[in-house]
């Protein structure tokens, strides 16, 4: 059985290195140097600045590879985009993000929470972050913060289910060939969630309740360092940095509000009832992180309200725009020939 395997991989790989030059040669000019100079453009951006990165260097070498690939690699590439152009939009953020942002709201998502989802103990009335945090357990730390370490990994696999695999086998919900059209729009829906989310970043500016564990509730302290919070408990518990090392190339530490951590997973269960797969995982996915959110002191229940907003908004203006541009397209009528051009025709 492993032999068949080995030996039909063996075989794809065979058959892609022999048709490459076919390929290669189907490609116009600017297919064929667009990528080179898009990659170019971008590590030069960043060398400008004194800001090139191994992160940098690793982002345009993928875009290249997949590329350059042939077809597979190139369906890839699409397939990747949206989580490309988003890793970067997040990283130009240090770019600009002390110019625009607003003034930085420390108290209110602090109250909203302990007013509308407090709890009482003998301490007084404590925020559901607070709560959690004097009810750890080694289990719920792992649990999650390997959810808060691979969250977008879970989403761009689920993402993938539906684009590579129901695509082609359907569902008694919805066709393959419907599915297969409008599979694009989960990974486009991903980029556009953190776009709009981005942008609130700065005209509603948030500190996160960690943030007010160790500060309290006075003005905000600008030059803050960002913090990984109850994601210290799992790093403690597997003896690693993980977390230590993510938290440090954070580009807003005010970017509490929306939780983007609960969106995704919110959109993975929209699409997931939407194509009729995948849905009791996706909605314990959304669920589960939604708890870690909180218990790990990086999310207010009104981050994740709001996160939640953006994430149906944004999934049903994706459906508006795929069924607007799917109805334009059966109804054009391609304009007949005139006289004139039959006869230059013929």
């Amino acid at each position: 059985m492993g032999r068949n395997k080995n030996g039909g991989l063996t075989q794809v790989i065979r058959n892609e290195i022999l048709t490459w030059p076919r390929w290669w040669a189907a490609q116009n000019f600017r297919q064929k140097i667009f990528p080179v100079a898009v990659v170019a453009l971008y590590w030069t951006f960043f060398a400008f600045f004194h800001r090139l990165t191994f992160d940098h260097l690793r982002v345009g070498s993928l875009i290249l590879v997949l590329s350059y690939a042939g077809p597979k690699g190139r369906t890839l590439l699409r397939f990747l985009t949206p989580l490309i152009l988003t890793g970067i939009v997040y990283d130009s953020q240090r770019f600009y993000s002390d110019l625009i942002r607003g003034p930085v709201h420390v108290q209110e998502p602090y109250l909203f929470d302990k007013y509308f989802f407090g709890i009482k103990t003998d301490q007084g009335i404590l925020t559901p972050n607070e709560w959690w945090q004097l009810h750890t357990h080694p289990i719920l730390d792992f649990i999650s913060g390997f959810l808060y370490l691979t969250f977008i990994l879970i989403f761009v696999l689920i993402a993938a289910y539906f684009q590579f695999w129901v695509s082609r086998t359907g569902t008694p919900r919805m066709s393959a060939g419907e599915i297969r059209r409008r599979a694009p729009q989960v990974m486009w829906a991903f980029f556009w969630v953190n776009v709009i989310g981005y942008t609130t970043y700065y005209w509603y500016a948030a500190a996160p309740p960690w943030y007010v564990a160790l500060y309290g509730l006075g003005p905000a302290q600008m030059g803050t360092p960002s913090n990984v919070a109850g994601c210290a408990r799992f790093d403690q518990l597997l003896g690693t940095h993980f977390f230590s090392q993510m938290y440090g190339r954070s580009a807003d530490v005010f970017g509490a509000i929306p939780s983007l951590h609960i969106a995704y997973p919110l959109q993975a269960v929209y699409y997931a009832f939407l194509f009729g797969a995948a849905r009791w995982f996706s909605v314990l996915f959304y669920l589960a992180m939604c708890f870690s959110a909180v218990y790990l002191n990086h999310h207010y229940m009104l981050d994740l309200i709001w996160g939640s907003v953006y994430a149906i908004v944004i999934c049903l203006t994706m459906d508006w725009y795929y069924e607007r541009s799917a109805k334009q397209a059966l109804n054009f009528v391609p304009k007949p020939f005139s006289s004139n051009e039959i006869k230059n025709l013929s």
